[in-house]
């Protein structure tokens, strides 16, 4: 049963490779990046900003907890 099993899997894995150099051929597909559209979009730059906020935000956060602690202590 494993023998059927392997040998459907490559058979069928050369069909696949078949159709995707079928599509490759009669099809063209190209990538267009943000400025190639035009835009002007750092994505990179974005990350880093939205993940400052938060980090910011979780200091400020735990600043308020540890002033409550300190102060109730006291």
């Amino acid at each position: 049963m494993l023998v059927f099993i392997i040998a459907g899997a490559i058979i069928g894995s050369f069909f696949v490779e078949y159709l995707v150099h079928l599509f490759a051929d009669n099809y063209e597909l190209e990538w267009e990046t943000a400025s190639e559209r035009g835009e002007n979009v750092d994505f990179a730059q974005e990350i880093v900003t939205a993940m400052r906020k938060t980090h910011r935000e979780s200091e400020r956060q735990m600043n308020k907890a540890f002033k409550m602690a300190s102060d109730a202590h006291c």
